[in-house]
Parts: structure tokens; sequence; C-alpha cells
């Protein structure tokens, strides 16, 4: 990438920032954006996931949510229960979306983020994972900033054929800004309990400079809470971005990221299974069971194009579907089972090598640093 310096980053964001570091200069950063695989014949468009926060139930699905302040309810936020294990550690609670606040012509409106944001924060992220992810020092403290133009953006969405104009695009970054989520939930590994509460934004900050509506405007996205720890702690995952984000379907492309961060032992032979209904709630198209009954019908064909997406690019071979009924013998729920492709199989292999690595050479670069120190002191 271009050298990034006080000169052509955002008017409004220099006289906070003293000291800008690369990612060729920052070792966390360096692994973050780590991307080749050493293996003939995989897909090199390699992007990164945040674990746990990435299949949260976030976004507003099948549909743009924007409605005048004027016409808007007395309830705004919207909470959704999450339940999720990930590495044996269960997190448990409730998530609250809060709407951005988006001037308009003649009207301002709420919008909340929705499967088009979702997009724009994928894509995002996978500019961070090719190198345009920089650490800022100054009054904003220490923190982690994506630096890129619209048009860099914009031909990142459409290397996976997903066409958004600048203007939508931008608009998309400032209900990112704008929406506000809040945790609240409980982890519980093995014995040990703990409670957290927390609140943010999608994004933390944004600022643009260059002409309005230019393709060439320069922009620094600051990464949330969530973000920054994980890249810190390497706790985040590498994922196929091209294999992913493709899909048409806004369930395919979430279900086919979860399955690159749960399914980490895939291989031939074994399966992965879900239930239908909860998996719809894990990805936010129904927010409870109480939903089911007027909508089964529903997810359940949503599911089958899915499923028809994931045979088609060959990630699974086949799958099955087992009733679930109630005591009434009416159908409450399905038993989906799925069986990976060797393709998958192996990029999934390929992809935890490249996760071990990651930590060696974290672990490496450490203790490094304390032998020199220990030497210092001799």
């Amino acid at each position: 990438m271009k050298s990034v310096s006080l000169n052509n980053l955002p008017s409004s964001v220099r006289r906070d920032i003293e000291h800008i570091e690369t990612a060729q200069q920052v070792q966390q950063l360096s692994l973050f954006v780590e991307s080749k695989i050493a293996n003939a014949g995989l897909r090199s468009s390699i992007s990164n996931t945040f674990v746990g926060y990435d299949l949260w139930s976030r976004f507003i699905r099948h549909k743009r949510e924007q409605v005048p302040v004027s016409a808007a309810n007395n309830k705004v936020i919207i909470s959704r229960k999450v339940s999720e294990k990930i590495d044996n550690v269960l997190y448990d609670g409730v998530l609250d979306i809060s709407p951005a606040l988006i001037k308009g012509k003649d009207a301002d409106f709420l919008a909340w983020p929705s499967d088009r944001e979702e997009k724009v924060e994928r894509a995002l992220i996978r500019l961070g994972a090719q190198g345009k992810i920089v650490k800022i020092s100054g009054r904003v403290g220490e923190r982690y900033a994506i630096v890129f133009t619209l048009r860099e953006l914009q031909t990142e969405l459409k290397s996976v054929s997903q066409t958004l104009s600048v203007s939508e695009i931008k608009e998309s970054l400032m209900i990112l800004k704008g929406a506000e989520l809040s945790m609240r939930y409980r982890e519980v590994d093995g014995d040990s309990e703990s409670y957290s509460e927390s609140s943010m934004n999608y994004i933390s900050s944004i600022h643009f400079s260059g002409s309005s509506g230019k393709s060439t405007v320069k922009c620094i996205a600051f990464l949330n809470e969530v973000m920054s720890q994980q890249i810190e702690g390497l706790t985040y995952r590498s994922y196929y971005f091209d294999r992913v984000q493709s899909f048409k379907r806004s369930l395919s492309r979430w279900l086919a990221l979860r399955l690159y961060q749960v399914f980490r032992y895939a291989a031939t032979g074994k399966t992965y299974h879900f239930m239908l209904v909860n998996m719809s709630i894990k990805f936010g198209s129904i927010t409870s069971e109480e939903e089911v009954a007027d909508r089964l019908t529903a997810i359940r064909r949503d599911m089958t194009q899915t499923m028809k997406d994931f045979i088609e690019s060959d990630i699974i071979e086949s799958y099955t579907i087992e009733n679930v009924k109630d005591n009434n013998g009416v159908i409450v729920d399905y038993k989906y089972e799925i069986n990976p492709t060797e393709k998958f199989c192996a990029e999934v292999l390929n992809l935890n090598k490249q996760h071990r690595t990651r930590i060696a050479k974290a672990e490496a670069a450490l203790e490094e640093l304390t032998l020199g120190e220990q030497s210092e002191k001799l």
C-alpha cells in the first residue's frame, strides 16, 4: 500500500495524531495481514473474521430498515437473544441494536444496520487484511484503523459481485458508525462464570476528505473495541473471502462464514448438524421461537436454497433433514446434517495451519523480546 502519513489523512483527525505505524512496523498487524497460504490450487483471497462477534445477530435481515424520525415507533432499539458456544465457552445474553441517526435532505431518518452494511463491513476488513491497516497513536490513544478510498472499497465489493454506488457505500459507513451495539451476557467456561456488559459502535469513528461524491475520497475508519482486542490477542480466524462473499443470499454468506469459524475439525466422514429454528434465530431471520409457527415454511425454503448454494460451490457433498415433531405430531423444527467436501476440508486444514503459524510467530517474537530485555539488564 502507499505510504500513510498525516498529509494523506483527513484533516479532521490530523491534529489528534502523533504517530502512525503500518502493518510492516507492528507485529500484531503484520500477522493480521499475513494471508498467503502455501498450497497450490487453493484460493488466496483471504480475510479475517472476529470469532463470536461476526456470528452474533448484529444485522437486520432481508430489508433495509430506514424510517423518518417523525414516523418512528416509541421503541426503536431491537433486542436479540444470544446463545453461542465457541471454544468450549458459552456466551449467553442479549444484544441491543440501536439505529443510526442519518441526516436527510428534507427529513432525518433512523437507519438500522442491514445486509448491505454487513457487506460493506466485510469488504472493509478485507482491505485491512490486504495491508491497509495502521496503528495510530496520539490524543486518540493507541487505536487500529483502516485507511482507504471509497473506490478501493467499491472495487473490493465488485470483486465478489456486490455492486454499490459511492453514495450507498458512504451511507453504509455512516450507518456503521452511528448504529450502536450493546451487549449483556455471561461467559461460562467449565465451572467458571463471569458477566460482561459493553456498548460500542460498529465502527468507532469514520473520517473523509476529498470532493463529495467522488470515488477518490480518502477515508479512515477506526475499528471498535471487539475488533481491536481480537487483533491484539490473535483470537480472530481467517476465511476465504471470495468463497463466502460471492453468494447472493445473505444466509448463505453468513452460514458459510460460520462453518469456517466453528467447523474447525472438518474431515471427510465427519458431519456437522444444526437445528433450523435455532440457526435462524442466530442468523436473525427470526427473533424467537414464538415466531416459528407462521415462518417455518419460509425459513426452511431459505435453508434449502442455501444448501443448494453450498453443493454448487463445493462446500458440502450432501445433507439430510430430519423432522422434529411436538406431542401432537406437528412438525415444529428440522434437524440438518451436512457432509463437507474434500475441498472444504482442505481449506479448513490450511486455515488451521495458518492460525498455528501465526501463534507460533507471535510466541517466538515475545520470547526474543524477553531475552533481549534480560540481556540488557545483564
